[in-house]
């Protein structure tokens, strides 16, 4: 019986069409999620949510809230990017979890004020209403932390996007 060859455009697919996690010898080849745009006031993250690019329109409140550490994996991310202000936005940790643990960096529109925000064990990303769209935080787990780093600019002042302990 003779060997059949497939070719590296018919892999390529196979491997596109899987759409989960594809685990090589140590490595974690991991399937590319859909954007979410989540509507409404409240949006609580799962770990299948992994991977995502969540756009926060926040012309009124709206919170995210992650999923509980213990409940992802290592490697678990997300980056939430403001498309729009009018209230606040809010990411915030599951139930009084403390686990955020990064800065986060505000400037102003002219770049004459700047703030960094830090926090070893905060629970709350806040994007402050005058926050400008286009403000993001990136969030990646452990296992046993979220990690966090943030960039915002803002019309007038340079405390409109921080990262806090609000418990």
């Amino acid at each position: 019986m003779g060997t059949k060859r497939v070719g590296l455009a018919r892999i390529e697919a196979l491997i596109e069409n899987l759409k989960r996690e594809l685990a090589l010898d140590g490595s974690v080849i991991h399937y590319r999620k859909a954007n979410s745009s989540p509507t409404g006031t409240g949006t609580t993250l799962s770990a299948a949510d992994s991977g995502k690019v969540i756009f926060m329109d926040a012309s009124s409140a709206n919170t995210i809230t992650l999923p509980a550490v213990a409940n992802v994996d290592a490697g678990w991310h997300v980056k939430v990017i403001l498309t729009a202000t009018g209230a606040a936005g809010v990411v915030q940790t599951a139930s009084t979890e403390d686990k955020l643990l990064g800065q986060i960096v505000a400037i102003d529109a002219d770049g004459s004020a700047i703030a960094v925000t830090n926090d070893a064990d905060g629970d709350t990303v806040t994007f402050v209403n005058g926050c400008l769209a286009g403000a993001y935080v990136d969030i990646v787990s452990n296992g046993t932390l979220f990690y966090v780093h943030g960039f915002g600019t803002h019309a007038s002042a340079s405390n409109k996007i921080t990262l806090t302990k609000e418990d």
